[in-house]
């Protein structure tokens, strides 16, 4: 799995997308991800939400930073999609920004 994949993933009952946040390098062993949420993005976008685009996800969409977890790798059950370049740089400052990593 890569940086900026989009997966299935099962938590419990409940089936959710989720995208992968870490180098591959740390995937899955030690990487975390987070979920993918449906919803349109706020007007004033809070450091941990990232807003995705019509080439990432077919519906407006985010991704929910303040809900990063660890991977299981038993948990994914199938991948749906991969971030643009764009929104992967997008990630990458939103990931450092909220988690208050030096550049």
């Amino acid at each position: 799995m890569r940086r900026g994949s989009i997966l299935h993933y099962l938590v419990g009952s409940q089936r959710l997308r989720v995208v992968v946040l870490t180098a591959d390098r740390y995937n899955p062993e030690n990487g975390l991800l987070a979920p993918l949420r449906e919803r349109i993005g706020p007007a004033l976008v809070p450091a941990f939400i990232v807003p995705l685009t019509k080439r990432d996800w077919p519906t407006a969409a985010v991704i929910d930073l303040s809900r990063a977890r660890s991977i299981d790798p038993t948990a994914i059950t199938g991948t749906a999609g991969q971030l643009s370049p764009a929104t992967l740089s997008n990630l990458t400052i939103a990931v450092r920004t909220y988690l208050g990593v030096a550049n």
